[in-house]
Protein backbone atom coordinates (compact mmCIF):
# COMPACT_ATOMS: atom_id res chain seq x y z
CA UNK A 1 0.00 0.00 0.00
CA UNK A 2 3.19 2.17 -0.18
CA UNK A 3 2.07 3.56 3.58
CA UNK A 4 -1.10 5.34 1.66
CA UNK A 5 -4.47 4.44 3.70
CA UNK A 6 -7.00 2.53 2.38
CA UNK A 7 -10.43 4.02 2.38
CA UNK A 8 -13.40 1.78 3.81
CA UNK A 9 -16.25 3.77 4.08
CA UNK A 10 -19.73 2.37 3.40
CA UNK A 11 -21.10 3.71 0.23
CA UNK A 12 -24.83 4.20 1.52
CA UNK A 13 -25.75 7.02 -1.48
CA UNK A 14 -26.88 4.50 -3.88
CA UNK A 15 -28.29 0.92 -3.13
CA UNK A 16 -31.69 -1.50 -3.83
CA UNK A 17 -33.05 -3.68 -1.59
CA UNK A 18 -30.64 -6.93 -2.59
CA UNK A 19 -27.98 -4.58 -1.32
CA UNK A 20 -29.72 -4.11 2.09
CA UNK A 21 -30.71 -7.58 2.23
CA UNK A 22 -27.28 -8.37 1.70
CA UNK A 23 -25.84 -5.72 4.55
CA UNK A 24 -28.42 -7.47 6.84
CA UNK A 25 -27.26 -11.02 6.10
CA UNK A 26 -23.76 -9.75 6.52
CA UNK A 27 -24.28 -8.87 10.28
CA UNK A 28 -26.07 -12.10 11.24
CA UNK A 29 -22.18 -13.51 11.04
CA UNK A 30 -21.75 -12.12 14.53
CA UNK A 31 -23.04 -15.30 15.98
CA UNK A 32 -20.34 -17.06 13.94
CA UNK A 33 -18.17 -14.87 14.85
CA UNK A 34 -18.31 -15.13 18.96
CA UNK A 35 -18.28 -19.01 18.85
CA UNK A 36 -15.18 -18.73 17.28
CA UNK A 37 -13.76 -15.93 19.72
CA UNK A 38 -15.39 -18.43 22.42
CA UNK A 39 -13.75 -21.46 21.39
CA UNK A 40 -10.03 -19.44 20.97
CA UNK A 41 -10.77 -18.44 24.44
CA UNK A 42 -10.55 -14.61 23.16
CA UNK A 43 -9.49 -12.57 25.90
CA UNK A 44 -11.45 -8.81 26.85
CA UNK A 45 -9.14 -6.90 24.31
CA UNK A 46 -10.43 -9.45 21.25
CA UNK A 47 -14.08 -9.52 22.25
CA UNK A 48 -13.53 -5.57 22.71
CA UNK A 49 -12.55 -5.18 18.96
CA UNK A 50 -15.16 -7.88 17.86
CA UNK A 51 -17.44 -5.55 19.83
CA UNK A 52 -16.36 -1.97 18.25
CA UNK A 53 -16.45 -3.76 14.58
CA UNK A 54 -19.90 -4.97 14.76
CA UNK A 55 -21.21 -2.09 16.85
CA UNK A 56 -19.91 0.00 13.02
CA UNK A 57 -21.21 -2.81 10.67
CA UNK A 58 -24.75 -2.72 12.83
CA UNK A 59 -24.50 1.25 12.27
CA UNK A 60 -23.84 1.42 8.39
CA UNK A 61 -26.55 -0.95 7.84
CA UNK A 62 -28.31 1.49 10.09
CA UNK A 63 -28.03 4.74 7.93
CA UNK A 64 -28.50 2.38 4.70
CA UNK A 65 -31.67 1.89 6.29
CA UNK A 66 -32.72 5.16 6.94
CA UNK A 67 -31.65 6.24 3.77
CA UNK A 68 -33.83 3.99 1.87
CA UNK A 69 -36.73 4.87 4.00
CA UNK A 70 -35.51 8.22 3.20
CA UNK A 71 -35.84 8.05 -0.43
CA UNK A 72 -38.88 5.72 -0.20
CA UNK A 73 -36.69 2.53 -1.50
CA UNK A 74 -37.95 1.17 1.28
CA UNK A 75 -41.55 1.31 3.41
Amino acid sequence: MNGETQNTEIKITEFDRFDFEQALLECWKVTNDIQLFAAQQAGEKELAVLSQYYEHKFQALWDQFENGVRKQKIQ
